[in-house]
């Protein structure tokens, strides 16, 4: 896999005409739009009663600005040790501002705030993406916009986008209103990224100064919103080593291959203007979400929230075995939604999901399934890590993994065994890995390219129906919870409906 003319990093999947940078994204902004138009019909459903209908902050009449900044997502106070701890201020800020153009909880204007959202979030992505391919290809090439079909967009991302836009993963972060939580913060979130200075950036120190601090501002924003937003630093960091990567090897003539782990060239790296830089930027971003981190801890003054075992169970198992095998578990079964996104449930909790006690649990195939495939993408990044691609594949690991982490379990205990809404973020790495294995598949010959062309355009038009489908069993609570009873019949949320009328009918 090379570097050079004609290699497997040229493969162009898609036309030239489509990855003009006008066409291209309104073909984004029009498949993630027309995915989930339909929600704006749909009524409060879920956990929507809470989060907006019982919510007193949500209305600007009953509660000020202060108890916006001193309550939870769900309008308790913050202080009170029944509070759920989610901080998420600036998303309640929006809720306020719908029911404030709306005229009161008028469900209308709360999706319509989410459906125009997530474009806005895949335009965002489209433009991130775009600039990693232009810095970590070394056979990347400045075109002219002059001429109206020159293909801006990289192939790879324009692909990673329009998978990201159509994914019926979203549904519950678009569908659902209480999902404006992760569609704003994965706004802020990439907005972040793009105004981290890169090794290539315009401007002097005072220039990147203003960056750095920006980066750190869209950072904490996007954390107000939603937790895992303070993740960008993190993949702003993952981004920046690699774009040391490929400048070094730029400025060695193509000899510095650094086929092992970066951190064996450590003096090699540091060596040089741009090495302390790239330092500097790290310990600024270390120190600065540290203390991002820090404030967000210090606002749960009476510590951790207090779940219940029907909330996840596995957190609660006395056995160390149950609770690493059915964590891992859990791994690979987000792993898996987000390869098969057709066995989809509002909520994944009270024995939806059985523990894995045993070791010879058939389940733990599955765990092994995953961490292998996970290990090899990994393998395949570092082991390639001298070239576009192998960078390309990192960078997209950490972007599955970064964002997910909060929800992990590793470093707190969440409320929750499977939300779908969380993957938010994390898709967008998944997707970027399959457009980067598209394209190397592509590559071989015209017939493979033909091939991987025809299978993206029916996988897109899939994804995109799919989602169609599901953001209609998302407009009311009864056709939400039938919904669930194909995926979940253990779960004795989704049987509320055949007992009692829908709320929100």
């Amino acid at each position: 896999m090379g570097e050079g003319k004609g290699s497997r990093e040229e493969s162009e999947l898609v036309p030239g005409l489509l990855r003009h940078w006008l066409i291209g994204r309104v073909l984004v902004a029009g498949l993630a739009l027309g995915c989930y138009a339909n929600s704006c019909w749909g009524d409060f459903v879920f956990d929507d009663s809470e989060a907006v209908i019982n919510n007193q902050d949500v209305d600007p009449g009953a509660t000020s600005l202060a108890d916006v900044f001193s309550h939870d997502f769900w309008g308790t106070n913050i202080s009170s040790r029944t509070s759920h701890k989610s901080y998420r201020p600036l998303t309640v800020l929006s809720f306020r501002l719908s029911f404030w153009l709306g005229g009161g909880r008028n469900p209308f204007h709360f999706h319509l705030a989410n459906v125009l959202l997530h474009p806005l979030v895949c335009l965002l992505l489209l433009e991130v993406l775009n600039n990693w391919f232009c810095q970590l290809k070394t056979s990347s090439k400045p075109v002219s916009r002059v001429d109206w079909r020159a293909p801006i967009c990289s192939s790879e991302a324009l692909v990673a986008t329009l998978l990201f836009a159509v994914h019926p993963i979203h549904t519950e972060s678009v569908s659902g209103v209480v999902g404006r939580a992760e569609l704003a913060s994965a706004l802020f979130f990439f907005s972040s990224i793009l105004a981290y200075p890169s090794p290539t950036s315009q401007g002097g120190r005072a220039v990147e100064i203003l960056r750095l601090l920006l980066t750190l501002v869209l950072a904490g924003s996007a954390m107000l919103f939603k937790e895992q937003g303070i993740t960008a630093l993190g993949v702003c960091t993952v981004s920046d080593v690699l774009f040391r990567a490929k400048k070094l090897q730029k400025e060695s003539g193509g000899q510095a291959k650094c086929r092992s782990l970066p951190w064996s060239y450590w003096r090699q790296w540091c060596d040089g203007g741009s090495g302390r830089k790239l330092c500097l930027r790290s310990a600024v971003l270390c120190v600065g979400g540290a203390g991002l981190v820090w404030g967000r801890f210090a606002v749960m003054t009476t510590g951790a929230p207090q779940f219940k075992p029907i909330d996840n169970p596995a957190s609660f198992s006395d056995s160390w075995t149950t609770k690493i095998l059915s964590y891992n578990y859990l791994y690979s079964l987000n792993w898996w939604l987000l390869y098969h996104p057709w066995w989809l449930c509002f909520d994944w909790s009270m024995g939806c999901v059985p523990l894995v006690q045993s070791a010879t649990d058939l389940r733990v195939a599955a765990v092994a399934v995953f961490w292998a495939g996970l290990g090899a993408l990994a393998f395949r990044g570092l082991s390639r890590f001298h070239t576009g691609d192998g960078r390309l594949v990192i960078l997209s690991l950490s972007l599955v993994v970064l964002p997910f982490l909060p929800a992990s379990n590793l470093f707190f205990t969440v409320g929750f065994v499977v939300a779908e809404r969380v993957l938010y973020l994390s898709t967008a790495g998944h997707c970027l890995l399959v457009a980067i294995g598209a394209a190397y598949i592509g590559a071989f010959s015209s017939l493979t390219k033909r091939v991987v062309q025809v299978f993206l355009v029916y996988l897109t038009v899939f994804l995109a129906l799919r989602s169609v489908h599901r953001s209609s069993q998302w407009l009311n609570e009864e056709s939400l919870f039938i919904s669930g009873l194909h995926v979940c019949p253990l779960n004795a949320k989704v049987h509320v409906c055949n007992v009692t009328p829908p709320r929100f009918a």
